[in-house]
């Protein structure tokens, strides 16, 4: 329920209850009934208003946030071919595999099988 229909909802209960108080104050059998049938209906407005805003509060909201993060290196990059260390052939990126967490070149001519190592950057 949005802020308006809750403010006037609150605003209507507030001036029910103060028309129901002026009727039970005034003499009479039938104006002590409808003043409180007017305070009750104030009173189940509130309650709806309440319970209205308190299931609102436990439902998760959905929040998008957006980061501009750059990806780039400390110094300037290159690309570069891939060799292989046994025998010089190039290398693709179908005979890279990443095996426990880091990346292995086969080389599909000699077939020999080493890790690559990330060279530090200072």
């Amino acid at each position: 329920m949005n802020r308006m229909l809750s403010g006037a909802l609150v605003f209507v209960a507030v001036f029910l209850i103060l028309l129901g108080g002026v009727f039970i104050v005034a003499s009479g059998v039938d104006n002590v009934a409808v003043g409180a049938v007017l305070v009750i209906i104030a009173a189940l407005l509130l309650l709806f208003v309440y319970r209205s805003e308190k299931i609102e509060a436990s439902r998760p909201k959905v929040m998008n946030q957006t980061f501009n993060i750059n990806m780039g290196g400390s110094g300037q990059l290159q690309q570069r071919q891939m060799a292989c260390r046994s025998c010089g052939a190039p290398l693709a990126d179908k005979d890279l595999s990443v095996v426990s967490g880091g990346v292995v070149a086969k080389c599909p001519y000699c077939g020999s099988v080493y890790a690559l190592e990330e060279a530090p950057k200072w």
